[in-house]
């Protein structure tokens, strides 16, 4: 085994959303599955959101002097995080076409929250953007 067998082979992976009970492939009413494509965590982007989100926390820390953080604060961050590492999605919804943006992007991961579980696992999925 060498290691360059396991180098990354994309900054992004693109998933099929899933539904939450069944798990069968949600379809737009053209047939074609809905899928999101996300930055992986090696990547360019994926790295410049997070340590975007980091130096605001700091900056906050220095001028209170204090590390204070909330739950609902680390819960928004997360979703921030979420939405600020999705490239773009493919989905409908009330029988139209979502157009991509990160505010939009934080209302769909809001409102549908079972859908910004499966974006996370599929983050978090090393295998899917590994050579096999």
């Amino acid at each position: 085994m060498d290691l360059s067998n396991l180098l990354p082979t994309s900054d992004t992976i693109t998933f099929t959303v899933k539904h939450p009970v069944s798990g069968d492939p949600l379809k737009k009413d053209d047939g074609n599955e809905m899928t999101v494509t996300l930055y992986t965590p090696y990547s360019k982007e994926y790295k410049t959101a997070i340590h975007t989100q980091a130096n605001k926390r700091i900056q906050k820390a220095q001028k209170t002097k204090k590390v204070i953080m909330t739950a609902e604060e680390i819960e928004q961050g997360s979703l921030e995080l979420l939405a600020a590492t999705t490239k773009t999605f493919d989905l409908q919804l009330d029988k139209k076409a979502v157009k991509f943006s990160m505010d939009m992007a934080v209302e769909i991961y809001t409102k549908f929250p079972w859908l910004k579980d499966q974006a996370i696992e599929a983050q978090e999925d090393n295998s899917a953007f590994l050579k096999n």
